[in-house]
């Protein structure tokens, strides 16, 4: 299919929105936990110069690799400690996935498949989480795409510099969250040999050079496993004594999920990464059924003549999700890696069978795709208006968008693919903005413990200092203050803490009448309204009962 001149300005407009949309998501408050913890175990590792051994708190920490922590700090000394920094690497990282997504397209498809790729991933929900919420599943998406792209390429050219770049790829992505890294790339490959009868490229001696290269960069992180765990049988570790930190993240932590052998468990329903794939891939969701339905059926139809490009992105998607909802433990963003994948034959659908919307059941799909369009704009209309209502300048972009957005949806001079296309984007964009410049910075006001450090640091002078009593200090609170933490303060060591107009005391409102009965001259500064940002419910977010669900944090300074 040739490319408009409309479609291109389009496409360069959308990323350069879409680029800034990512900014502004950078600069948002991180939110308690896996976030917080993250961006915390990084200012750790970075002030105490030890980059072998992860830790939290000072406490042995065995649950992800240590890339995520590197690269932050790295990021912490060319730019200082902030939670932009922290997410700054991931970020680059997924936007290279990105990047790789539209050469591996350009392998098979034409341009403008590649490009209908790239805007469906660019502008999907879980690409807005993946640039605020940064967690290890942002630089493994990015570093799982990067590899496959340049597996692919020496799957066609034999170059040997693909798969050297492709196994470091995969080291990378190993580095970052585990065995999965490689997983991904290889069932993908597999798949599309088996399909093409290609038997001999499992049997290449590029291979062997792979997998030396990818041991090589896992090196470090098992001396360190080795030298925290292994090395030392008297420690206990989940409940577990003389556990090997090798076998816990090259086994345990990835396939013990399905085996049973690692205790994890938080009973998800069996469709739990069905549903969480639907929202997070939308506004594309609706095309995404018809696609994967048509991409499976030609698969079938051609599995003799190898008609279609390639069955990398069909056959590591479906199967890599049948592994991972096989895991008895499962969160969301556990697909977050597959987007890709799944913008790819969503892409293709798009550019080669747009036709078949017009037209028999899959007409069905063409007016789900615009009632969910319209039930989005509401929801943006409810977010603006009525939960977090925002300003006029909000107001007025989301009118001018919903105009835009009606003008192309019903202007029958417009292409029935770029009509879609364009107002999908459109959507998108307004969706990502209304979130990231306004309901996530009201929701995050009510993360107390991130807006208490915020405010200590304007207020304190340099050598005051943070007791926190009885509770345990969250995350966010330890990374943004600057200023010395001692925690689990109770009624007998606060008196001794004491330092008269250099003590701040953060404490639940339970504790107000305890904390200035032990004290007359402690006095309460702020109280804050607390509410875990992670876990939103209808009575957090309708206004009037809003007050029911969230709890109070108290400054008190001496």
């Amino acid at each position: 299919m040739t490319e408009s001149k409309s479609f291109s300005i389009f496409f360069w407009a959308t990323l350069v929105a879409l680029g800034f949309i990512y900014c502004i998501g950078m600069q948002l408050s991180l939110m308690d936990v896996d976030a917080s913890q993250y961006a915390l175990m990084s200012k750790e590792m970075f002030y105490s110069g030890n980059y072998l051994q992860v830790l939290e708190r000072g406490k042995d920490y065995l649950d992800k690799p240590p890339l995520i922590f590197w690269t932050a700090c790295l990021s912490f000394k060319v730019f200082g400690v902030h939670d932009w920094a922290y997410r700054l690497p991931s970020v680059l990282c997924l936007i290279l996935g990105i990047y790789s997504l539209y050469r591996f397209c350009k392998l098979y498809y034409d341009e403008q498949t590649a490009k209908i790729a790239v805007l469906i991933m660019a502008s999907c929900c879980a690409s807005y989480l993946m640039t605020n919420d940064v967690r290890t599943d942002t630089m493994l998406t990015g570093w799982v795409m990067f590899s496959i792209w340049q597996i692919a390429e020496f799957n066609i050219s034999s170059k040997f510099k693909n798969i050297l770049l492709g196994s470091i790829g995969v080291g990378l992505a190993m580095l970052t969250k585990g065995p999965i890294g490689l997983i991904i790339p290889v069932v993908a490959f597999s798949v599309e040999f088996m399909y093409k009868r290609q038997w001999r490229s499992f049997f290449r001696w590029q291979y062997l050079v792979a997998l030396i290269v990818i041991a090589i960069m896992l090196l470090p992180m098992s001396y360190g496993l080795y030298e925290q765990y292994d090395a030392h049988p008297e420690k206990t570790q989940y409940g577990f004594k003389s556990i090997s930190g090798l076998r816990f993240f090259y086994w345990t932590q990835s396939f013990g999920r399905i085996t049973g052998e690692n205790t994890w468990n938080n009973s998800p329903d069996p469709f739990f990464l069905v549903h969480s794939f639907c929202w997070s891939f939308l506004p594309w969701t609706a095309f995404f059924f018809p696609a994967i339905f048509v991409e499976v059926k030609n698969r079938i139809k051609t599995i003799k003549d190898h008609s279609q490009p390639e069955a990398i992105s069909i056959g590591g998607f479906l199967l890599v999700f049948l592994f991972l909802s096989r895991s008895k433990y499962q969160l969301p963003h556990y697909t977050f890696p597959l987007h890709p994948l799944a913008a790819v034959f969503t892409a293709t659908y798009l550019s080669r069978n747009f036709t078949i919307f017009k037209s028999g059941v899959f007409s069905v799909f063409r007016g789900l795709h615009i009632f969910v369009m319209f039930a989005i704009y509401a929801g943006i209309v409810l977010l603006t208006g009525f939960v977090f209502p925002g300003s006029v300048i909000l107001y007025v972009v989301v009118t001018l968008s919903f105009i835009c957005f009606l003008y192309i949806l019903f202007n029958k001079k417009i292409a029935g693919q770029n009509k879609m296309l364009f107002s999908t984007i459109i959507l998108s964009i307004t969706l990502a903005i209304t979130l990231n410049a306004n309901f996530y910075p009201n929701l995050l006001s009510y993360q107390a413990s991130s807006e208490i450090a915020k405010d200590l640091n304007k207020a304190a002078i340099s050598d005051s200092k943070l007791l926190i009593f009885k509770t345990y200090a969250p995350n966010s609170t330890m990374f943004y203050c600057d200023l010395p933490i001692m925690e689990y303060i109770d009624e007998n060591s606060l008196s001794r803490n004491l330092v008269k107009g250099k003590t701040y005391i953060m404490a639940d409102s339970v504790d107000i009448k305890t904390v200035q009965l032990l004290n007359p001259q402690i006095i309460k500064v702020k109280d804050y309204d607390n509410f875990g940002v992670t876990h939103l419910n209808i009575r957090f977010l309708n206004p009037s009962t809003r007050g029911l669900e969230t709890g109070k944090m108290v400054l008190f300074k001496y």
